[in-house]
């Protein structure tokens, strides 16, 4: 899978045309790439720290969007030196342990293989800092002159346009300005602004072999080492960059302390923890700011900004653990809500945004993805967060911040979103052909909507989950009204969502006992096997009998793998265990149709679908689950194949695991109600001691110990502490049918 077929996929539009060679992205495996990012900078990089210098690749420092720092590459007497091991596990700094092949020193001597340490530390260490230290460290028994070298490389260019999305016109050259500890890139952007990366070393440094090249001679006695320190500082804007130092974040913890004020879980299986520790440590690493809020960036490298499902997605995942990021994000997207109608950007009044980009790109309006408003399902799902967010912090101010964008928004479902007037939402491009999404729910590449012959879906397209979300968000929210005080809006609103109840049996596939993705212009329903439908769980839209079809369809062998469930099932026309959305496993979609099987009370299955996600981040790379993977059999290979090209870490990937870990527990907040219900804990069956402290929920703070009294026993809710006003309830019920009566406070 090239990078030309994910862009597409992944919601930018196409790649430049006319070009012979292949675009920078498919010269990388992003899998085997190293990343670090604080806030709105992030390094990726190949895993000895390098960055290619004089050829195509994506890889970089990135500010907003712009890549300040293209080429980076170290050298011995000349020679490259060679990688013995990498780690990036903090997420905001990488350690990259080199050594020295045979080298060549002068008078003849070879220095023999691996007699030199050289260790590269990188961190990002203020709001656009960077620090570097490189230590050599010699083991020879003689004195050893060196000449370390360190070439660079800037070309400031946009990240659309190195995806090959967008293509800017010609710019001015890079100037490189020598210093006496190092060197400074400047360029005068396309849209005016200056843009500027400065690299300052603490000692006096000579030109290597070429002009943007530092050179540090050193002279190491047996056993000696010294140490170089380098400041990168990125600078957009027509002041000087000052030099004076690191910028940092006045509010930005360490990991450890970001970690130690949010609710903890601790498990008596170590690897577990490691697992879940990585997730909530990338959820940090992805967090990003837009003016004074934050929000989880989508994901590294292609989607570090605000996407709205994703975003969205992300801070739902997250409650139990994180819940201020829900208002926030909320906020985020509610200050860029649709105005206007804009058939240029997909935007319409009160739509809820998709993608939002920066810098030069979106000064010179040359894509509509800077500001695009292409989603079908981010608005109902905006809607879903808020309702949720009101369980957990047992308040309905950010409810009455928000009405009039709630009512924009309900006004949008029942309004444009509704193009034929039929009660159900549908989408099609108005962008420029080449500039927009054909595709604008969450499977969003071009033939991701198929039908069974594998042929793609000619929009307008109504697909089947985001009717789910509506239904969803209606329902939640005519509580929300009631108690508020506004009764007829709500009976109104729970009436609609009946009716949509009703309407989502169009979609009913009686011949094949399973629900279509959706329909086209031709009002045929789509008959492939798809994950779409176990939305409709997570969504509790279903009758049980329903829900039945549904768990048989997508625990069928056809469609899970062993590692999660995969887009489309083996044995359809358009499957392909590579093809991004047609067969391949996202752990953010198997981890909602966990949840949603969990609610109807498939507690195996949903039992099933944690140990695998579980496995499979334990087979990642520094148990990081990534944006994809390939949806071999586990039959076939004894971890999940790779996606050359997924993002790594992605937002609603890393949500996933503690997003299970919440509805194992079986943590329902109805903070408005006083109350945290904990409904039928179940977990992995090695899991036999949870303890979870710091739980946060209207104002109070919740401890609870959960035990396996012994093998094959269920998980028991052995110990609950509370400081606040709100009371623990268990709930063990024979009947696991979510009851209509539950619709009203089922944040699950």
């Amino acid at each position: 899978m090239t990078l030309e077929a994910h862009a597409t996929a992944a919601g930018a539009g196409h790649p430049r045309a006319g070009r012979g060679e292949p675009a920078p992205g498919t010269q990388v495996n992003l899998a085997e790439a190293i990343v670090i990012k604080e806030e709105n900078v992030f390094v990726i990089c190949r895993r000895d720290g390098s960055l290619p210098v004089g050829t195509a690749h994506p890889l970089g420092v990135y500010s907003d969007d712009c890549r300040f720092l293209s080429g980076h590459e170290l050298r011995l007497n000349g020679v490259q030196p060679r990688l013995l091991v990498a780690s990036a596990a903090p997420g905001s700094e990488s350690v990259h342990e080199l050594t020295n092949p045979t080298l060549p020193l002068a008078g003849g001597r070879l220095l023999p293989l691996q007699t030199l340490q050289l260790r590269l530390v990188r961190r990002v260490s203020g709001e656009c800092e960077l620090e570097e230290t490189l230590l050599v460290h010699s083991y020879d028994r003689e004195p050893v002159e060196l000449e370390l070298d360190l070439l660079l490389a800037a070309d400031f260019e946009p990240m659309l346009a190195i995806r090959g999305i967008v293509e800017p016109p010609p710019g001015e050259p890079v100037a490189v300005e020598r210093r006496d500890c190092g060197v400074r890139f400047a360029v005068r952007g396309r849209d005016g602004l200056r843009r500027t990366t400065t690299i300052e070393a603490d000692r006096e440094c000579g030109r290597g072999g070429a002009e943007a090249s530092l050179r540090f001679p050193l002279t190491l006695a047996p056993g000696g080492e010294e140490t170089i320190t380098l400041r990168y500082e990125l600078h957009e804007g027509d002041g000087q960059a000052d030099g004076t130092g690191p910028r940092s974040w006045p509010d930005r913890r360490t990991p450890e302390a970001w970690l130690g004020e949010r609710t903890t879980v601790v498990t008596d299986d170590e690897l577990f923890n490691r697992v879940l520790r990585r997730s909530l440590l990338d959820v940090r690493m992805l967090h990003s700011r837009l003016g004074g809020d934050g929000y989880y960036a989508a994901g590294v490298p292609w989607y570090a900004t605000l996407f709205g499902r994703d975003s969205l997605i992300a801070a739902t995942q997250v409650l139990a653990f994180d819940p201020p990021m829900a208002e926030q994000t909320l906020r985020v997207l509610a200050k860029l809500i649709g105005t206007r109608d804009d058939p240029v950007h997909d935007e319409e009044a009160g739509k809820v945004l998709h993608e939002l980009r920066v810098g030069e790109v979106a000064r010179l309006g040359l894509s509509p993805l800077a500001r695009y408003y292409g989603t079908v399902d981010a608005t109902p799902l905006f809607l879903c967060l808020l309702c949720e967010h009101a369980d957990w912090s047992g308040s309905l101010s950010l409810f009455d911040e928000l009405r009039g964008e709630v009512e924009a928004m309900l006004g949008w479902i029942d309004g444009p979103g509704d193009r034929d007037g039929d009660g159900l939402l549908e989408y099609r491009q108005r962008a420029a052909p080449g500039t927009g999404l054909r595709n604008q729910g969450w499977r969003d590449s071009d033939e991701g909507v198929l039908d069974e012959r594998g042929a793609p879906l000619e929009p307008p397209i109504a697909l089947v989950e985001p009717q789910a979300y509506v239904m969803r968000a209606k329902r939640r929210l005519a509580r929300l009204f009631a108690l508020a005080g506004d009764e007829a809006r709500a009976r109104a609103l729970l009436g609609e969502a009946h009716e949509l109840g009703q309407r989502l049996k169009r979609f009913w596939l009686p011949e094949r006992g399973y629900y279509s993705m959706g329909f086209g212009a031709d009002g045929r329903l789509s008959a492939a096997l798809t994950s779409n439908q176990g939305h409709l769980l997570w969504a509790t839209a279903l009758p049980q009998e329903r829900a039945q079809a549904v768990r048989d369809a997508v625990m069928s062998e056809a469609m899970f793998s062993g590692w999660g469930i995969r887009t489309l099932a083996d044995g359809e026309a358009g499957y392909n265990p590579v093809g991004y959305h047609l067969g391949t496993v996202w752990p953010h979609d198997t981890a909602l149709i966990g949840f949603g099987l969990r609610k109807y009370g498939f507690d195996d299955d949903f039992a099933l679908i944690f140990e695998a996600l579980l496995d499979a981040a334990s087979n990642a790379e520094g148990y990081r689950l990534p944006e994809l993977f390939a949806g071999f059999s586990r039959t076939e290979f004894e971890t999940p194949v790779p996606y050359p090209v997924a993002c790594q870490p992605q937002a609603w990937a890393a949500g996933a695991i503690p997003y299970l870990a919440a509805g194992g527990l079986g943590l329902v907040p109805d903070g408005l109600g006083g109350r945290l219900r904990v409904r039928r804990p179940s977990l992995p069956r090695w899991l036999n001691r949870v303890e979870v402290s710091g739980l946060r929920i209207a104002g109070s703070r919740v401890d609870l110990l959960f035990e396996r009294a012994g093998a094959g026993e269920q998980v028991a809710l052995t110990d609950a502490r509370i400081d606040g006003d709100i009371e623990v309830v268990l709930e063990i019920s024979s009947s696991r049918e979510p009851s209509a009566a539950r619709y009203w406070a089922d944040s699950g």
